[in-house]
């Protein structure tokens, strides 16, 4: 039997964190790299811009809406959680506490991976850890991800409109903003396509890809589980859209809560320190910042996203206030980025412990459905 160690490092021939490649160590790097990146860009943007009345500001943020801003960015997680229990049913039971390991974890996992690629793909196999079969975890994930970004496809003409008019957003973030938008829909389509029957079609990829392993014994089994687990992909994700209006509108509201705790903190912490008058155009900022973000190839977008956070609240500060610019930029990272790593570093090493302890494993065919 393999240790809590063994599950932790991924050893043995059928790693548990396989979906993570062969060496566990390439995770630690990209921790360091965006947690470094973050540093020295944090470093770099304090002795740039902050001065005594950065500390004067620092002084008058009124703890009450500290706290409140810390709050949302924490609490936010619980509705991804409640959207996973809405959207998988009352017949897959799975507990509550481990529905926000994974959506904790996942957080971890997508900030520390270029793209967050590994948010996604974490949170589907934690999922499936804790009961579901792969393709069902997989078709949950994804079904939530269509919902948020059917959400930001409704709000970005909005966005982009309001960003221009308030914060005279620069001809190229609008750009990268319009990209984005085409790559939400094309992600749409491809999922529509993927409601269909998929196991005839995988079967028939593998073997036009590699026909002279399709004829080997183990391969062809292979191919038959994946396909059977795109079967129950296509299966759960029309199973999801048949819902009914009710239990989709609910979904929806939990991702529009989600979205909106996400981009108020910075907002709070403005009106804590005093600065009410620029609420409404840092809200702006934040969801020009929070569509932004996804896009950055840097792990945790490091380096990169603390430059664009400058930036855009730039435009929305007026001349004689850079000295603030700074000092929001370190919170912003603080609450978003390093509080996430901690919680959901501990929400990730929870999910090693259960593991560790065998906790709700499925079929062999759930170590290769999510590769």
């Amino acid at each position: 039997m393999k240790t809590r160690r063994d599950w932790a490092l991924g050893a043995g021939k059928e790693s548990e964190f396989s979906i993570w490649g062969e060496k566990p160590v390439h995770y630690k790097r990209y921790l360091l790299v965006s947690v470094g990146l973050s540093v020295v860009a944090l470093l770099a943007i304090s002795f740039a811009t902050m001065d005594r009345r950065t500390f004067d500001a620092l002084y008058h943020l009124r703890f009450s809406y500290l706290l409140l801003a810390i709050a949302f960015s924490l609490l936010r997680w619980f509705f991804p959680a409640l959207r996973i229990r809405v959207l998988i049913g009352p017949d897959r039971k799975i507990h509550f506490r481990d529905l926000l390991k994974v959506v904790y974890g996942g957080y971890f996992t997508g900030v520390i991976t270029p793209l967050r690629v590994g948010g996604v793909t974490g949170e589907a196999y934690f999922l499936h850890r804790y009961g579901l079969d792969p393709g069902e975890a997989a078709a949950v994930i994804t079904f939530g991800a269509c919902i948020s970004i059917a959400l930001l496809i409704l709000s970005l003409p909005l966005v982009v409109w309001l960003a221009v008019r308030d914060i005279h957003l620069s001809f190229t973030l609008q750009g990268v903003l319009y990209v984005a938008l085409l790559l939400a829909v094309i992600f749409l389509v491809m999922v529509l396509f993927m409601m269909r029957n998929l196991q005839e079609k995988v079967v028939r990829l593998f073997q036009r890809l590699f026909p002279r392993m399709s004829k080997k014994g183990r391969f062809r089994e292979l191919v038959v589980r994946l396909s059977e687990e795109a079967s129950k992909f296509s299966n759960f994700l029309r199973e999801m859209a048949g819902l009914g209006w009710a239990r989709i509108c609910y979904a929806v509201l939990l991702s529009l809560l989600f979205w909106v705790m996400g981009v108020i903190t910075i907002p709070v912490v403005l009106v804590g320190m005093g600065y009410s008058r620029f609420f409404l155009d840092s809200l702006v900022a934040q969801l020009v910042i929070q569509c932004l973000l996804p896009f950055i190839p840097v792990p945790g977008g490091s380096g990169f996203g603390e430059a664009g956070f400058l930036a855009v609240y730039n435009q929305v500060l007026p001349p004689g206030h850079f000295y603030l610019i700074g000092l929001l930029t370190v919170l912003w990272r603080l609450l978003d980025f390093y509080m996430g790593i901690l919680v959901g570093g501990g929400a990730f090493l929870l999910i090693l412990k259960d593991m560790g302890k065998g906790k709700k494993t499925k079929s062999p065919a759930a170590e290769v459905a999510l590769e």
